[in-house]
């Protein structure tokens, strides 16, 4: 099977993510189905990559479990007839659909430990933490950001995974545009509380590595998995 034949499951509520994939893929061929539940473990009292890194591995594989429990358990609208993937007339090996699940996170160095900032509150102090995450964590340095990445073959259970890095630096003068910023309402929902694709890149100055997984998903990288399966 080509890999343009692949039917994909996006197992995401992002918008950003979805709009990527169909950068690269029929949307004809993509279909949505968000995780059950918004509930997923954190990163306290991680500070250090390794920890970090599996951590974000587990985030996506749970949301990957979840997502192709979904789909195992119900027609998809991208089944020949509505055909599920079990049953009578269940889906083939060859044209059951691939689960894609993600988790994205920023990674900030403070006192040479690792921190990742998560989104920011949804009550009113949300201002204060953007605030204070631009002038003391973005403004001229550097920090990661990292998407963990897991498909699955729904027919087999086969699995693959990779986790993308891009290293992001922002301006100096990052006050020159943060109350503006902050105005558009923009770093609401965002992991660490800017949008590479908006209004936030005014703030950036250089972008080592993948811009795509800075936005939520690493093109490059998920199509080098689809094509192992092709």
């Amino acid at each position: 099977m080509n890999r343009s034949d692949y039917r994909l499951v996006l197992g995401s509520r992002s918008p950003r993510r979805l709009e990527l994939l169909r950068q690269v893929h029929p949307a004809d061929l993509i279909e949505v189905v968000p995780p059950t539940s918004t509930a997923e473990a954190g990163f306290a009292g991680l500070h250090d990559w390794p920890s970090i890194e599996a951590r974000l591995l587990e985030i996506a594989a749970t949301k990957c479990d979840d997502v192709a429990a979904q789909v195992r358990g119900a027609p998809s609208p991208l089944s020949p007839r509505g055909r599920g993937a079990g049953g009578e007339g269940a889906d083939g090996e060859a044209t059951a659909p691939i689960v894609i699940a993600a988790d994205t996170v920023v990674i900030v160095e403070r006192d040479r430990d690792l921190h990742v900032l998560g989104q920011p509150p949804a009550d009113d102090s949300w201002q204060d933490t953007v605030r204070r995450w631009f002038r003391e964590d973005f403004a001229g340095k550097t920090h990661l950001v990292a998407t963990a990445l897991i498909l699955e073959h729904v027919a087999s259970g086969k699995r693959a995974s990779r986790v993308v890095t891009s290293r992001v630096t922002f301006v100096a003068d990052v006050d020159r545009w943060l109350d503006w910023y902050l105005a558009t309402g923009e770093p609401c929902g965002k992991a660490g509380g800017y949008a590479l694709q908006g209004a936030g890149s005014v703030f950036i100055s250089k972008v080592e590595g993948s811009h795509s997984n800075v936005v939520g998903l690493p093109l490059a990288e998920l199509l080098e998995l689809l094509a192992a399966w092709s």
